[in-house]
């Protein structure tokens, strides 16, 4: 099931790709020996090059040897790639629906995209096409804008923005933190200058896909005010050629690979008011009737209350069920708790989860597989949701559980099960009394 793009990239990188060739700036050396040597690119080895535009990056690491898969959803920058790096092989799909099997690559790069990719989905997908012990990279060309005439360069471009994802955002740099399949991330920074003349200046300010997009008479009023600055600027008044400014920043970080057992880890935490995809957050407080920033659209019993006061999934199951075709990744099935390392056709009722260490750790017990609804059928092809069903598939099903004790929850906690039939005492439940439920039954969080 291939997604579609972002709207704004299509329209802006479309109308700008000539543009985008020609006046976005190359990365250092050094930089793309650090990409070279992190990723271990050699002869024999396969990298996929997500978002690879007009090959900026293709046609510098190309001379390592590696095998290179690249994904290009927009055909126009597709077209352009393939005529400046003629041997590249080319990937059908996007961020969030990679054309390729599970395990089928050694190493990913990203460069200058990962802000416009669905963050949960896209490091979904590179956990499942990369092998164990696979790199990914993230490197972003950052406009340098202590300078003054770059910081109006800046301005003039976010001042005609609506919403569109940018590299200057923080949110995608969170998104890294929300989830647990990779870790830690590592990064590296590396300066260099693009040399431009004015009218470079104002061709560069011109690929910015939103600028790209607008309008010609909002888009000549950008380049109006660029041209401004540059003649304006006493250290680019009249010259007829310019310094641009960047920090090169990488990001690496390795795929966590556990083998499927009794020990893991919180790989997600999902949640929101009510719905699917649940999205991913930093934390949640868990107690009798499940995570206190979640809730559901239909009453109880249907969901919630505190024999499903928590849904768990298995980051292993999502990855099979993709490879099916089916759209999966951490909260699309409404789990608030997606888990790596967990031997998932091992579970039954009764066994406990212990999420962290110590007397403050979370525990959990099993009660039941949920029963796949209609809410998640368009995750499926041909709506077929029985994929998941217990009765099916109880290796990719879904399970809720209560909550024995209290505790923090949050991405990278440590993981224990607790099989029933192993363990000599079963303490009882918590007592499900309304009173400890006041405030949970009341709210609608089914």
């Amino acid at each position: 099931m291939t997604e579609p793009i972002h709207a704004a990239a299509a329209q802006g990188f479309t109308a700008g790709v000539d543009a985008y060739e020609r006046a976005r700036p190359t990365y250092p050396p050094d930089a793309v020996g650090a990409i070279v040597e992190t990723l271990g690119l050699a002869p024999g080895r396969t990298l996929l090059e997500l978002g690879a535009g007009t090959g900026k990056l293709t046609r510098l690491i190309a001379p390592s040897g590696a095998r290179i898969l690249a994904v290009e959803p927009v055909e126009a920058m597709r077209l352009k790639l393939l005529d400046v790096v003629p041997g590249v092989e080319m990937v059908s799909g996007t961020a969030e629906s990679i054309g390729l099997p599970n395990a089928s690559v050694d190493a990913v790069v990203i460069a200058q995209a990962f802000h416009w990719f669905d963050a949960a989905r896209a490091l979904s997908e590179l956990h499942r096409v990369l092998r164990p012990g696979g790199r990914v990279a993230l490197v972003f060309n950052m406009r340098d804008e202590s300078v003054a005439w770059v910081l109006a360069l800046g301005e003039a471009v976010r001042r005609i923005s609506s919403g569109e994802p940018q590299v200057w955002d923080s949110s995608w740099r969170a998104s890294l933190g929300r989830s647990a399949l990779f870790g830690p991330w590592q990064t590296a920074s590396f300066r260099h200058a693009q040399v431009l003349t004015p009218e470079g200046v104002l061709e560069r300010a011109a690929s910015v896909s939103f600028v790209a997009a607008a309008p010609a008479d909002v888009r000549a009023s950008v380049l109006d005010e660029v041209a401004a600055a540059l003649r304006d600027d006493p250290t680019t008044a009249g010259r007829p050629e310019v310094e641009l400014p960047y920090e090169t920043e990488l990001l690496w970080a390795e795929r966590r690979t556990i083998n499927p057992g009794s020990l893991g880890i919180v790989a997600s935490v999902n949640a929101n008011a009510g719905g699917v995809p649940k999205a991913p957050v930093d934390s949640a407080r868990v107690g009798p009737v499940g995570l206190d920033n979640d809730a559901h659209t239909e009453p109880v019993p249907v969901h919630g209350g505190p024999d499903q006061a928590v849904c768990l999934y298995a980051q292993e199951a999502i990855e099979r069920v993709r490879a099916d075709g089916h759209a999966a990744f951490p909260g699309a099935f409404g789990e608030n708790l997606t888990l790596i390392g967990i031997e998932w056709a091992a579970l039954g009722e009764g066994d406990r989860l212990v999420i962290g260490e110590g007397e403050g750790a979370l525990e959990l017990e099993f009660t039941k597989p949920t029963t796949p609804c209609q809410t998640i059928a368009h995750w499926f092809i041909e709506r077929r949701i029985a994929r998941i069903s217990a009765k099916v598939n109880p290796a990719d099903t879904r399970w809720c559980a209560r909550v024995l004790r209290d505790g923090e929850v949050r991405p990278g906690m440590p993981v224990r099960v607790e099989h029933a039939a192993a363990r000599p005492d079963r303490v009882p439940p918590r007592s499900q009394s309304t009173t400890t439920l006041t405030g949970g039954i009341g709210r609608t969080r089914g």
